[in-house]
């Protein structure tokens, strides 16, 4: 559980720190709703309901401190690893080798043939 601390201003507007608000998806001028249960105060943006986008707001598994164009840089370097592994590994020339019709397949096949 991630704790953060916002400021209540002397007209009892409430401000909310940076990261928090990062990873809410709110910024200024955005309402924000406070939820009351059993279990205490909660507070969620406040959205329309009919935007099915905003069902993924909050579902990115940041780590304390880490912003979402952190966490999207790395999946991004890590799928570029997973897809290109060959250039990860290093060919001899450097770059990835072609297969399939263009790259010598078919004269292979006529020199084999003939």
């Amino acid at each position: 559980m991630q704790t953060f601390t916002a400021t209540i201003g002397c007209e009892g507007e409430i401000i909310l720190p940076p990261e928090l608000c990062e990873r809410l998806g709110v910024g200024q001028g955005d309402e924000i709703e406070f939820v009351l249960d059993d279990q205490g105060v909660h507070l969620r943006p406040k959205r329309q309901e009919d935007n099915p986008f905003l069902a993924w707001v909050g579902a990115i598994p940041l780590t304390d401190g880490e912003t979402t164009e952190q966490w999207l840089r790395e999946t991004r370097h890590e799928r570029r690893r997973t897809l290109h592994p060959a250039k990860r590994a290093g060919s001899a020339s450097g770059q990835s080798q072609r297969i399939g019709p263009g790259t010598g397949d078919r004269e292979r096949q006529l020199a084999a043939s003939g």
